[in-house]
């Protein structure tokens, strides 16, 4: 659906006072020699235009983007042909990294591979660069600034921002104020031990301050390594840029910080190479534990989950059923569990093949997921065969649910990728917890007992174990 009027309109409106706001917020931000302390208006214009492609392909976005830095730039006493200039260097910039960024359909824009933040920063450095020719000839020509230190303090000003502003909008959730409101209607009080890598971070950051030396600026680099291993991805490149954000004030203020001998513009360029450096290496380290993170939880998941349904499988249904029994026990809950086997399911493998019979296993995983309650756990024990655990439910009760998932199995034909319609039918055992019961192999052993009475029976049909034929499904 395309957007409305209205919201098209509102979306150039943002962009425009949040292009205008940032680029007045930078040049206040300009330092005595008129390096400027950081630039913003870049970095996040680039992310949002990458986490929505639509505004960056509308080239009225663009217009409204021109006429927001330009509005910004006639704001001083610029030149209106400096003005243009600086202007034509920060879009082209923008216009370059994003571009060169969409090109790549490699890149991992969520940063949670390995390689991905360096790839990123090679394609803002190449446009870093070019807005450096740009802007550094505009700047040596309004202020008679030296055109190499001039292009040199513009790309490094746009490397360390890209650097700490744009893997925070990349990886932020998608409706960060919904999570915020979550939050705030159900806090979640966060341990002293949770707390410490960030408390770290914020000691080792004063200490900075108080002592003086260039070491001074590496204080915080092992606590930022602790959050990148404690924290989310998005936690630690928030993290990573308040310390870019305290360092480069402090480096703003040399009297507290640097002794005298470092306040040429060269050192400070120096000291934001290596600001620059620390950010890449914090975040870097946070991708790699994202991804080490997101492995465990791939390995973690094919060891306890079966590959074909996705349900539980026979190993982690009965780790995590035991433990439901012996919670119920204690809370002197009734437990009960089903034995479900599809009927005849040979034959239908025999005369459709293997992969009808994988999509008939599917689907069935799919209806009988339908009829049980969140709580209950799901499992496929091998084959044809799945188990249903049961917590705080009767004998009755379990019954009624085993009917259920029969009666919706047998009820609709499953649709073939031929147009042809599978009726497929299931037998049940269902058993419930006695005091006698040992544990959950136990259990399953009497329902086992039941669904072999339902099979003998003719199949489609659900007994419970001890009376039968009392529970006997029609």
């Amino acid at each position: 659906m395309r957007p409305s009027r209205r919201h098209s309109y509102l979306s150039r409106f943002f962009l425009f006072g949040l292009v205008l706001s940032l680029t007045l917020l930078g040049a206040k931000l300009r330092h005595y020699d008129a390096l400027t302390i950081f630039w913003p208006a870049e970095a996040v214009l680039l992310g949002l235009f990458i986490r929505r492609p639509d505004w960056a392909h509308s080239p009225s976005s663009w217009l409204v983007v021109i006429l927001g830095y330009l509005c910004a730039e006639l704001t001083g006493d610029t030149p209106l042909a400096i003005a243009l200039l600086l202007t034509l260097a920060n879009v082209s910039g923008v216009g370059l990294a994003f571009w060169l960024i969409t090109r790549n359909p490699r890149l991992d824009l969520s940063l949670r591979r390995p390689q991905a933040l360096l790839s990123l920063a090679a394609c803002y450095s190449l446009a870093c660069l070019l807005s450096a020719l740009l802007g550094g000839i505009a700047l040596y020509l309004h202020t008679s600034q030296d055109l190499s230190l001039a292009i040199l303090s513009w790309m490094l000003t746009g490397l360390i921002s890209y650097t700490a502003i744009l893997p925070v909008i990349l990886t932020a959730p998608a409706r960060p104020w919904r999570r915020f409101q979550e939050y705030w209607n159900e806090p979640h009080l966060l341990s002293l031990a949770q707390l410490a890598p960030a408390l770290a971070l914020l000691l080792t950051s004063l200490l900075s301050l108080l002592i003086e030396g260039p070491g001074s600026l590496a204080f915080p680099v092992l606590p930022l390594l602790w959050c990148a291993l404690s924290y989310s991805l998005f936690t630690s490149t928030l993290l990573t840029l308040f310390y870019v954000l305290w360092t480069l004030f402090a480096l703003s203020q040399p009297m507290y910080f640097l002794p005298s001998q470092l306040n040429t513009s060269l050192d400070l360029l120096s000291m934001r190479i290596g600001i620059a450096s620390i950010a890449l290496a914090s975040i870097t380290g946070a991708s790699l534990m994202s991804a080490r993170n997101l492995a465990v939880e791939k390995l973690q998941r094919l060891a306890h989950h079966d590959a074909l349904t996705g349900l539980l499988n026979k190993q982690a249904f009965f780790q995590q059923g035991q433990t439901v029994l012996t919670q119920c026990r204690l809370k002197h809950m009734s437990i009960s569990v089903i034995v479900l086997d599809i009927d005849h399911f040979k034959p239908i493998n025999d005369t459709h093949g293997h992969h009808v019979g994988d999509l008939a296993l599917s689907a069935i995983t799919q209806r009988i997921s339908l009829a049980l309650r969140d709580s209950d756990l799901f499992g496929r024990l091998g084959g044809e065969e799945f188990g249903i655990l049961l917590p705080d439910c009767s004998a009755t009760q379990a019954h009624a649910v085993a009917e259920r998932v029969r009666k919706s199995i047998a009820r609709l034909p499953f649709a073939l990728d031929n147009d042809q319609q599978l009726t497929m039918t299931a037998s049940l055992g269902v058993a419930t917890l006695e005091s006698s019961t040992l544990d959950l192999h136990a259990l399953l052993r009497q329902a086992d007992t039941a669904l072999y009475e339902a099979k003998r029976a003719g199949r489609d049909q659900s007994f419970s174990y001890h009376y039968p034929k009392a529970k006997t499904g029609t």
